[in-house]
């Protein structure tokens, strides 16, 4: 288990604080919502130690950072928002030097992460010379050398394709066994059936930690689905449609209401996504 307790860290002199009383982390994939800004990469660099609390620490089990954290560091992955990688280095280089770094000396290692990325085309290619998705695929490959206990991820699906996205998300859920697994994302449906736990962020204060059912339960809106006219469409706020598609004379639309909008619709159950724009607009005054 990892434990937040009464951390507090500023950045600039109160340009953000996050500030999080308490918190758990269990085994499984930790998946953070909230806004841009909102404090998901500021506590990922907390929670690999690229950075440290002003107030409050963080254990990982047994270890705390004030006394054991070479060995924390050494059971972490970590894939920050962009990473720099020595772009003159070839991937095969690049990823055994890290994992001479890492206590991985040899090729066995670098031969594993290789083959689990699908980077053997790419081996002895330049990185400046690929793709970002490649590069994107390299960055992720450095941070389970060694297989760590820990492994943070800022956006991982960035610049991959839809197959590489979901190849990766099952990746981590068989990874995520018996080890932890925070990612920061904006797209909350893609880890619908994978993630064991929700945090959502809002001005650096935790304001959901729960499971996926508890947040798609106990709203303070729901999901209605319905087809209306032009005229009927029009009248409509906008501020609460999550998807409009044309049909014929009509119009398909998908939106978010504290109440029945009306004849034409039926509530739906709501994504992970959807709860998160509930939360979002109710907490902000906006969900009519």
């Amino acid at each position: 288990m990892i434990e937040l307790s009464g951390v507090r860290w500023e950045r600039r002199a109160g340009v953000f604080t996050l500030d999080i009383p308490r918190l758990l982390l269990r085994e499984g994939i930790t998946v953070m919502a909230g806004a841009n800004g909102s404090g998901k990469s500021s506590l990922l660099q907390l929670l690999a130690t690229a950075e440290f609390p002003d107030q409050g620490g963080i254990r990982y089990g047994t270890m705390s950072g004030d006394r054991d954290l070479a060995a924390i560091r050494a059971s972490i992955g970590y894939v920050p928002t962009g990473l720099e990688l020595y772009e003159d280095m070839k991937t095969e280089r690049l990823l055994r030097y890290l994992s001479e770094l890492k206590g991985e000396p040899g090729q066995t290692e670098t031969d594993r992460v290789i083959a689990q990325f699908q980077l053997e085309p790419y081996r002895r290619r330049a990185i400046k010379t690929l793709p970002q998705g490649v590069r994107q695929r390299i960055a992720l490959a450095q941070s389970v050398i060694g297989s760590p206990d820990y492994l943070f991820l800022d956006e991982p699906l960035n610049a991959l394709d839809s197959i590489e996205r979901l190849r990766l998300i099952r990746f981590l859920a068989a990874y995520a066994r018996g080890r932890y697994v925070v990612v920061s994302t904006h797209e909350l449906n893609e880890w619908e059936a994978w993630a064991s736990r929700i945090v959502w962020l809002a001005d650096g204060k935790p304001l959901f930690h729960g499971t996926p059912n508890d947040w798609t339960s106990d709203l303070p809106g729901s999901v209605w689905t319905g087809s209306v006219n032009r005229a009927r469409y029009e009248q409509l706020p906008a501020e609460a449609m999550i998807q409009v598609r044309p049909e014929h004379e009509l119009w398909s639309v998908r939106i978010l209401s504290a109440h029945d909008p009306g004849p034409e619709f039926v509530r739906k159950d709501a994504t992970l996504e959807d709860a998160y724009f509930i939360r979002s607009r109710a907490k902000n005054g906006k969900l009519n």
